[in-house]
């Protein structure tokens, strides 16, 4: 292996990357010098393997500069029209940036690469002690095979077809590199995971380690992806192919169906504590947590900033932000969506009665925020409206301050003026920890979604029994809301409906853990989903400083102010996107020149690479 490098031409990247991340591997993850792992003989031993295998989970984290920052993976959903970053017209989902230069699109390249490269250096240096191990390491390379499983899924996702390498990579290789067809790099992932399931427990008696329970769920998402790129299309020119659709489709429901039946993951209890530190330490979520990005606050320390980008400004810093259509998605509490009759909805009061998965994942209007600027610990009322707002002591006595997210310094840059006047609650409503010193664990698989991926799976299949209603009932009945039939008995034996439905759920359920942003890709909703600009609440008239006049712009609201979603049976209707263009006026807008390119349904091989290597070609849509 001496004069083999990590992976392709990512010469430069590599060494980078591999220096930084070097510093992030913390609680049961030791580190690994570089020398080691190109060392010709390392791998021949259970102890080597085990700190190989570790090098290789420490790149979940896919650190944007080092151990204490953000994972580029929760950008995602930002890069759709439930999520916007600060400036107007300036982000990935925009649709106006040139992202064969994008630094976000090369940087993410270089990092999945670079974790690829890092588990074949160890299942290539273990090869030929293989026979001689035992069964513990033989361990540790099954669950290296489900993480380089994992890394490369989200390569095909983003980039479709790629230079696909299960060994590491000589410099002559690398000289004449070209990318492999999506649908064999697709084959090659679900036998990586079929292997790796020989070898782990179902549950992993380590925690944070991956298991056979994840192994077949990662085998069930690309599964599904891949069914989806086949039946509605994947690229520019959404090509289908309906045989291949079905064959997925049969995969994704098998093997989510055998998590459900074999593994002994369950839901937690409560939604919310999914997504904090003192939740995601009881057993009930760890059931349900299969997959995640480990932090600690102990030992040796490993933090992050998620929660320091997407607080508002009275806490920190805000970076990204939720949108109207997003809120607009949730159901009311009964079930319905909100332009239904019969749904209760109200557009002056338009947050109450609803799926409660909107308070847990959103803040809004009149909300109490909770938060831990490390110092301080603050509870104070969300207010879109005035420059003042009441903050609570420990006893719960209310006093006004200034609100920092609607005047002075850095309101700009704030829920209010920079996003929609909605703020990101999930992951981000805790007192127990600082906002800039995050170590609540960070979801990338749980079992709520092998029940939805289940349930789509089956759905597209045209066999809508009530195994399907009852996997999607399971997820709702966890916050209370009304099975699927209750609240619409059409929806028996109707595959359009049906769809619809799962696809909801999966909005609702799952936003913000980096997963919505390949659903819509290839539920192929981007141009629908970015038609206008995106909205947010509505404006207030008669605002006057001098008479400290601020009104409330729900308030002022009217019974039209309700979004349309187009006809029946149309896609806009199917997949539940909302349109605000018949009194668009009266909303904060931002992003006005929000468009969408169906080339955008991949993102391009970026140009640093082609320049090195013009033999992987460049995808559809973005030039040579």
């Amino acid at each position: 292996m001496k004069n083999k490098i990590l992976k392709s031409s990512f010469v430069a990247l590599f060494v980078a990357l591999l220096m930084v991340s070097s510093s992030c591997q913390k609680d049961y993850l030791d580190r690994q010098p570089l020398s080691d792992y190109l060392s010709s003989n390392f791998y021949n031993n259970e102890g080597a393997i085990a700190q190989g295998a570790n090098g290789c989970y420490q790149l979940l984290k896919m650190n944007h500069y080092g151990s204490s920052t953000i994972p580029l993976s929760i950008l995602w959903d930002m890069y759709t029209p439930f999520g916007i970053e600060r400036a107007d017209n300036s982000s990935i989902g925009i649709g106006s940036i040139d992202l064969r230069s994008n630094f976000a699109v090369e940087l993410i390249y270089a990092n999945l690469y670079t974790s690829v490269a890092r588990c074949n250096s160890v299942l290539s240096g273990a090869a030929p002690y293989y026979n001689s191990l035992n069964d513990k390491a033989k361990q540790y390379l099954s669950e290296v095979k489900v993480l380089r499983a994992h890394y490369n899924i989200q390569l095909v996702s983003l980039y479709g077809d790629i230079p696909y390498f299960d060994q590491p990579v000589t410099a002559d290789q690398v000289k004449s590199i070209t990318r492999t067809p999506w649908q064999t790099a697709v084959d090659a992932i679900i036998k990586d995971l079929d292997d790796a399931t020989t070898n782990v427990p179902w549950i992993a008696t380590e925690f944070g380690r991956v298991d056979k329970s994840v192994a077949y769920g990662l085998k069930a998402r690309v599964a599904l992806y891949a069914a989806s790129w086949s039946k509605f299309g994947f690229g520019k020119d959404g090509i289908t192919d309906q045989a291949k659709a079905t064959a997925y489709f049969r995969i994704a429901a098998d093997a989510s169906k055998k998590v459900m039946d074999e593994s002994g993951r369950t839901l937690a209890n409560n939604y919310n504590d999914l997504f904090t530190r003192v939740g995601q330490l009881k057993g009930d979520v760890k059931r349900e947590t299969m997959m995640f990005m480990m932090f600690s606050d102990f030992g040796d320390k490993n933090y992050h900033y998620m929660s320091a980008g997407e607080q508002v400004r009275m806490i920190g810093q805000s970076g990204r932000f939720p949108t109207q259509q997003l809120v607009d998605t949730y159901e009311t509490s009964n079930g319905k969506r909100i332009d239904q009759v019969g749904s209760g909805y109200n557009p002056k009061k338009p947050f109450e009665n609803r799926d409660p998965r909107l308070k847990f994942t959103i803040y809004t209007q009149g909300d109490t925020i909770i938060g831990n600027t490390g110092n301080n610990k603050l509870k104070f009322l969300m207010e879109v409206y005035n420059p003042l707002t009441k903050s609570f002591d420990a006893q719960n006595n209310a006093k006004l301050v200034d609100n920092a997210d609607y005047k002075g310094a850095v309101a700009p840059f704030g829920y209010v003026q920079s996003g929609v006047g909605f703020a990101w609650r999930k992951y981000n409503h805790f007192d127990d920890e600082s906002t800039f010193n995050a170590t609540y664990n960070i979801q990338i698989m749980r079992y709520a979604e092998i029940l939805l991926t289940y349930a789509e799976a089956k759905i597209e299949l045209g066999e809508m029994d009530a195994t399907v209603v009852d996997a999607i009932d399971k997820v709702r009945a966890r916050v209370g809301m009304p099975g699927i039939l209750i609240s619409d008995a059409s929806r028996a034996g109707n595959q359009i409906r049906m769809r619809q439905i799962v696809r909801r759920e999966r909005k609702v359920e799952l936003i913000k853990e980096a997963l919505y942003f390949f659903d819509m890709r290839r539920w192929r909703t981007g141009a629908i989903q970015n038609a206008e600009p995106t909205y947010g609440y509505p404006l207030a008239t008669g605002v006057n400083a001098a008479t400290n006049t601020y009104p409330n712009g729900y308030d002022q609201a009217t019974p039209d102010m309700v979004p349309s979603f187009g006809g029946a049976g149309s896609e806009r209707d199917i997949n539940d996107v909302a349109s605000y263009a018949a009194y668009g006026s009266k909303l904060r807008m931002r992003d006005r020149d929000r468009k969408w390119e169906d080339k955008s349904y991949l993102w391009p091989i970026p140009q640093t690479e082609l320049n090195k290597q013009p033999s992987l070609g460049q995808n559809p849509g973005y030039g040579n």
